[in-house]
């Protein structure tokens, strides 16, 4: 199947989804203007989003404005993980920062 992309590859993709009664849908969203995931709202009744970003300044921006969509259509936050902010190296298992120094 061909990725498809915003509001239109989800129209696109779920007229054919037979999926029953489900305890957890994934989806995975690229960010932008919070079309898709207004979309989503509106079809499928959500009780909560895990938001997912990377370090980086523009992702977190991103991340929160999904974050806003989300809260202002009363789908709760259920956690916001922030992925690759370290790699693990598995000769010498020290972590090497990829995108900024963690500050504590």
């Amino acid at each position: 199947m061909a990725r498809s992309h915003g509001h239109a590859g989800y129209q696109e993709v779920t007229p054919g989804c037979q999926m029953g009664s489900l305890d957890t849908l994934v989806v995975d969203m690229p960010p932008g203007t919070g079309d898709t995931q207004l979309s989503i709202t509106e079809e499928i009744p959500i009780t909560g989003a895990v938001l997912v970003t990377t370090p980086q300044r523009v992702a977190v921006a991103d991340c929160v404005k999904g974050a806003e969509m989300f809260t202002k259509v009363a789908v709760p936050i259920l956690g916001i993980v922030e992925n690759m902010s370290y790699y693990k190296c598995p000769g010498c298992n020290v972590e090497h920062e990829i995108f900024w120094i963690r500050s504590t």
